[in-house]
C-alpha cells in the first residue's frame, strides 16, 4: 500500500454548490419563476432576432483553406482581374422529364415537354414589386443538337434547362412559386417521371427533413424519457420534474444557437439536431441525480432543506464536475478551424451548461416547494421502496470483485476486439445521393445517372497559374502525359483558359466517386509526384489539384489532422480535471483508458454498421463512409459523457473511504448504491440517442448509432465490470497521489454531510 494515501475525511466546508442550492431553496418562488422567465425569453429573443440562421453555402474564404478550393478561387480571381463583366447571380434550375413508352420525335411527347416548358416559363415572381418571370434563359430540348445532351441516349427522357437570377434571399423569393408549379406541373402529367433539380430547393427539402426529423425525435424522445423515469421514480410528479428542466434548456440553448447564428454567423444544419441529441440527455441525467439523492436524504429522516443541502452538496458537485468535462470536451471542436464545426460546438456546451445551472438553481427551488410531494401520484408495484446497494447490478459487482483478474482480461479483450474494424476505418464526405430517396432532388440525380450513363463525371483538375508562358504550356504536357498514364483517369484533358488568358484550367475524368479510397490515393499521387515533377524548375508557377475527390480528401486529411490535436485538448484537460477533484494519478490514467476502450469498441461498431453495411437494410442507410467530422465530433461527446458516470460513481466511491470504509469496500458500496441511477440514466441515454438513428439523415443515424452503443457499453460493462475489477485489483494504489504533488489544491466533488453521518445514519446514494 502507498505510504501517503490516507482515508481522513474532508473538513466541514460549504461548498458554492451548496450555498447556491440553499440560496435557491430558501429563495424557492421567485428562482422558479425566473428560470421560466430567462429560458423561455432567451428563446423569445432569438425569434424576434429572425430564428436560428442555417448556413446555406460555404463560402469562398473557407473553401480556400483547402488546396481544391483555392484552386477553384485562384481561377476566378483571374477572371476578375481581367474586367471580365459578370453576370447576374444566378443558379441553374434543372427539370427532368421522362417516358416509360414515349421518346423524342413522338409527336405527343414532344407536345407534352413543349407544353412543360410553356408552363415553366409562365411562373412568375415579385421583383421590386414587379412581376416577371422567375426562370430564365429556358432550353427547350427537342430539336436542340444532340451535342447539347439535353436528351437521353435512349430518348426517352429530356433535360429542361433554365436559370433563376438572384441569390441569398432575393433567390429564394424568387423560387417561392416553384415547388407548387412543379406540383402542378406532375398532377397535369401523371404517365411521366418528373423531378426538378435546383441547389436551393434541394437544400430547402434536406432542411426540411431536418426539422421534421427534429420533430419526430421529440415526439418519441419525451415520452418513451417519461416512462424511464416512471420506473426508475415510481411517482408521476418526479417523473415530471426532469423532463420539465431538460425542454426549458432545449429551449434557451436553442435561443442561445439563434442568437449566435445573427451575432456572428450562420451554424450547421445539424446543430439543432445536436442540441436535442445531447440536451435532453444530460439534462434528465443531471436531473435523475439530484432527485434521487434528495429522495434518498428524506427517506432516511433529513429535513427538506437540509435534504436539499445534501443532495447539492454531493450529487449537485458531481454535476458540476460531469457537466465541466462535457463541456471541456466538446470544447476541443474549438480547436479546429472549422465555422460549422464551431456551431456544433456553441449549442451543444449551450445546452450542458443550462442544464447544469438548472441543476443547481431550478431543481433545488422545485424540491423547496415540492417537499415529499415529488412523491405524488406513486406508481403501484415500481414505486417501492428499494434498499440502496441490492439488486442485480450490485450481484454483478460483488461477483467481479470476488475474481478481478477474470473480469478484466475478459471484458477488455472483449472490447478490443469490437473496437478492431476501427483499423479500417474509411472517412469521407455524404453527396447528395446519400441522402433519402423520398427526396425529389435525389430522384432526380438518380434518374439522371439512369438516362445519361455515358460514363463518370468525375473530374480530376489542376489549376495552373502562367499558363501563357512557353516552359509552363510544355509542363503541362508533361502532367498531361503522367495523369492519363495513370489507371482510373482518362483523357484527352479538357482546358479552359482565364479571361486574362494567364491561368489554365486543365480537366481529366476519373473513374467511381469522391469517395473512393483509389480515387483519393490518385489525387495524392498527382500532388505528391506528378505535378513537382512536371513544374519542377519553374519559377512563380502554382499547380493547384482541385476536383471533387480532391476536395472530399481535403476534407478528410483537415479532420483526420486535427483529430489528434483535440484528443491531445480533450485528454490532457481530463486529466487534470479528475486529478485536482480526486486527488488520485490513477484515478485519471484508468479513466482514461477505460473512456477509450469504450470509444474504440463504439467505433468499430460504427465501421461494422455503416460502412461495412451489416445493419443498412434494417436501418434504412446506404452503406459508404463515415462522415469525416463524425468520428471527432463522436469522441469528444462521448469522452464527456462518459465522465459522467465515471465522476458520479467515483463520488460515492470516495464519500464511502472518507467515511472509513476501506478500499474495496468503498467501491463496492459506491458502485452498488449508484447502479440503478446509473442505469437509469444510461436507459434514458441509450434511448434519446438510438431514436436519432430513426430518422433518415445517415449522418443523424451514425451519430445517434454511435452515441448509444458507447453509453450502453460504458454504462454496463465498463461500469459494472471493468471499473470494479480495476479498482480491486489495485486496492488502495487507486487513491496514490506522488508526495511531489501534494500541492495541488483541495478541491472535492463529494462535498461533506452534516454530523448526523457520523452519528449513525447510513451512507446513502
Amino acid at each position: 500500500m502507498p505510504s501517503n494515501v490516507t482515508s481522513t475525511p474532508n473538513p466541514r466546508t460549504s461548498p458554492w454548490t451548496a450555498r447556491v442550492a440553499g440560496w435557491s431553496a430558501r429563495h424557492r418562488w421567485p428562482v422558479f419563476g425566473l428560470w421560466f422567465v430567462v429560458t423561455i425569453g432567451v428563446f423569445g429573443a432569438s425569434l424576434l432576432a429572425g430564428g436560428t440562421r442555417a448556413v446555406e453555402a460555404v463560402s469562398n474564404a473557407e473553401r480556400s483553406k483547402y488546396e481544391a478550393g483555392e484552386a477553384y478561387v485562384v481561377y476566378g480571381n483571374a477572371n476578375a482581374a481581367a474586367g471580365q463583366e459578370q453576370a447576374p447571380p444566378s443558379q441553374q434550375l434543372l427539370m427532368i422529364v421522362s417516358s416509360g413508352d414515349r421518346k423524342v420525335g413522338d409527336p405527343a411527347f414532344d407536345a407534352d415537354v413543349a407544353a412543360i416548358t410553356a408552363k415553366l416559363s409562365a411562373i412568375q415572381s415579385t421583383a421590386d414589386g414587379v412581376a416577371v418571370p422567375t426562370i430564365e434563359q429556358l432550353v427547350n430540348p427537342i430539336g436542340v443538337p444532340a451535342a447539347a445532351g439535353l436528351v437521353s441516349q435512349d430518348g426517352t427522357t429530356v433535360r429542361i434547362v433554365g436559370r433563376v437570377v438572384g441569390e441569398g434571399a432575393a433567390l429564394a423569393r424568387r423560387l417561392d412559386p416553384v415547388p407548387a408549379a412543379v406540383a402542378e406541373i406532375k398532377a397535369a402529367y401523371p404517365a411521366y417521371r418528373i423531378h426538378v433539380l435546383n441547389n436551393t430547393l434541394a437544400n430547402d427539402e434536406i432542411s426540411e427533413l431536418i426539422n421534421g426529423g427534429l420533430d419526430a425525435s421529440l415526439r418519441l424522445t419525451i415520452p418513451l424519457t417519461f416512462l424511464i423515469l416512471l420506473i426508475a421514480f415510481g411517482a408521476v410528479v418526479a417523473a415530471v420534474i426532469p423532463l420539465i428542466l431538460a425542454i426549458t434548456a432545449l429551449l434557451a440553448a436553442f435561443g442561445i444557437l439563434g442568437l449566435y447564428s445573427r451575432a456572428v454567423s450562420p451554424v450547421s444544419p445539424y446543430a439543432s439536431q445536436l442540441v436535442v441529441l445531447i440536451g435532453l440527455a444530460v439534462a434528465v441525467d443531471y436531473s435523475l441525480f439530484m432527485l434521487t439523492r434528495f429522495r434518498t436524504e428524506r427517506r432516511h429522516g433529513r429535513q427538506k432543506l437540509a435534504a436539499i443541502d445534501v443532495a447539492s452538496n454531493t450529487a449537485g458537485r458531481a454535476v458540476f464536475f460531469s457537466g465541466l468535462a462535457v463541456m471541456i470536451s466538446i470544447g476541443g471542436l474549438f480547436l479546429l478551424d472549422d465555422p460549422l464545426f464551431r456551431s456544433m460546438a456553441v449549442g451543444t456546451i449551450s445546452v450542458v451548461f443550462v442544464a447544469v445551472v438548472g441543476s443547481l438553481t431550478f431543481l433545488p427551488a422545485t424540491l423547496a416547494i415540492l417537499g415529499d410531494g415529488v412523491n405524488r401520484l406513486r406508481i403501484p408495484i415500481v414505486s417501492r421502496d428499494r434498499e440502496e446497494g441490492s439488486g442485480i447490478w450490485a450481484t454483478l459487482v460483488r461477483a467481479v470483485m470476488a475474481r478481478p483478474v477474470i473480469a478484466a482480461m475478459t471484458t477488455a479483450v472483449v472490447l478490443i476486439l469490437v473496437a478492431s474494424p476501427v483499423g479500417r476505418l474509411h472517412m469521407g464526405q455524404a453527396d447528395f445521393t446519400s441522402f433519402p430517396d423520398s427526396l425529389d432532388g435525389v430522384q432526380a440525380v438518380n434518374l439522371l445517372n439512369e438516362k445519361w450513363s455515358s460514363g463518370s463525371d468525375l473530374d480530376l483538375s489542376v489549376v495552373i497559374t502562367r499558363a501563357d508562358e512557353a516552359p509552363t504550356t510544355t509542363a503541362i504536357d508533361r502532367m498531361t502525359a503522367a495523369v492519363v498514364a495513370i489507371p482510373g483517369v482518362s483523357g484527352p484533358p479538357d482546358t479552359k483558359m482565364s479571361a486574362d488568358g494567364h491561368v489554365a484550367f486543365v480537366s481529366y475524368l476519373m473513374a467511381g466517386n469522391s469517395n473512393d479510397v483509389r480515387n483519393q490515393e490518385i489525387v495524392r499521387e498527382v500532388r505528391r509526384s506528378v505535378v513537382p515533377a512536371a513544374f519542377a524548375g519553374l519559377t512563380n508557377v502554382r499547380a493547384l489539384v482541385t476536383g471533387d475527390a480532391a476536395y472530399t480528401l481535403d476534407v478528410v486529411d483537415f479532420y483526420a489532422r486535427g483529430m489528434p490535436l483535440v484528443m491531445a485538448f480533450v485528454l490532457t484537460l481530463s486529466f487534470l480535471l479528475l486529478l485536482v477533484a480526486f486527488r488520485s494519478i490513477v484515478i485519471p490514467i484508468k479513466a482514461i483508458l477505460l473512456n477509450l476502450l469504450s470509444t474504440g469498441a463504439a467505433f468499430g461498431l460504427l465501421v461494422l454498421a455503416f460502412q461495412d453495411g451489416w445493419l443498412h437494410e434494417q436501418l434504412g442507410f446506404k452503406p459508404g463512409p463515415i462522415e469525416a467530422f463524425i468520428p471527432v465530433f463522436i469522441f469528444t461527446i462521448l469522452f464527456g459523457l462518459s465522465m459522467d458516470y465515471h465522476v458520479f460513481i467515483l463520488t460515492r466511491i470516495k464519500e464511502a473511504r472518507d467515511h472509513g470504509l476501506s478500499s474495496n469496500e468503498a467501491v463496492a458500496r459506491g458502485i452498488a448504491i449508484t447502479s440503478g441511477t446509473v442505469t437509469s440514466a444510461a436507459a434514458i441515454m441509450v434511448v434519446v440517442f438510438a431514436v436519432f438513428v430513426t430518422l433518415e439523415l445517415t449522418i443523424i443515424k451514425q451519430l445517434g448509432f454511435g452515441l448509444a452503443v458507447a453509453v450502453f457499453l460504458d454504462a454496463t460493462i465498463v461500469r459494472s465490470i471493468l471499473l470494479p475489477a480495476s479498482m480491486r485489483l489495485l486496492g488502495d494504489w487507486n487513491w496514490w497521489l506522488p508526495s511531489w504533488l501534494d500541492w495541488l489544491p483541495h478541491v472535492t466533488i463529494e462535498g461533506d454531510v452534516d454530523e448526523d453521518e457520523r452519528r449513525g445514519l447510513p451512507i446513502i446514494a
